[in-house]
């Protein structure tokens, strides 16, 4: 069964990341592509170490697929950690396209980590979840390796950023036009997404 708009599957990395890419891509869509709708799915999550074979990802991609309606299009997101996110990115569509070509297929690494948009957006965390009202990102955010650390070290003493509780709702705050500017790897998902909506690459 086919869908008369895009129906967007994901297959993403950690606990936190299943719950916030969800949201994260209900935001994107009209900010992106003003008036636009797309169904987004639950995403699907495979350990990072496991998701780099070829044959894991290929039974992944085959689990989403058989989706009910069918998935249009798919990203596929993780952390590069301490790899070179482009080459991480390419392994994964080099994979993608060896086995289900006939399906467009997205891959992003987020440079050191997903929590590395929130500091690239921090603006819009302000005041949130006990962040100070006057929270700035920091210069070149994704060179930071410990965003996750930088965010618990401007949160009330006695607490500290939590993966799996702040993730989803700082997907649903922080400031999507500084991340875009800010972080190269969040303009990368944000030029992918849009393809995935209008068929259309960016430039």
């Amino acid at each position: 069964m086919s869908a008369p708009y895009p129906v967007i599957a994901s297959i993403v990395e950690g606990h936190g990341e299943e719950r916030a890419l969800q949201g994260l891509l209900h935001r994107l869509v009209p900010h992106l592509v003003p008036g636009a709708y797309a169904e987004i799915q639950r995403p699907f999550r495979v350990p990072r170490d496991r998701m780099l074979r070829r044959d894991v990802l290929e039974s992944a991609l085959t689990i989403v697929t058989t989706r009910m309606p069918s998935p249009t299009g798919i990203v596929v997101l993780l952390d590069a950690d301490d790899d070179c996110a482009v080459q991480v990115a390419q392994r994964i569509r080099s994979h993608a396209e060896a086995t289900h070509a006939h399906l467009p297929v997205v891959a992003v690494a987020a440079v050191r980590e997903f929590e590395a948009w929130f500091l690239a957006g921090a603006a819009g965390l302000a005041g949130k979840a006990g962040l100070p009202e006057d929270l700035a990102p920091p210069p070149e955010p994704e060179s930071i390796r410990g965003a996750k650390e930088w965010l618990s070290r401007r949160m009330p003493r006695g607490s500290t950023y939590q993966e799996t509780a702040h993730q989803p709702s700082f997907a649903t705050l922080f400031d999507l036009d500084a991340a875009r500017a800010a972080a190269p790897s969040f303009d990368k998902f944000c030029r992918d997404v849009r393809f995935l909506l209008t068929g259309k690459r960016e430039g």
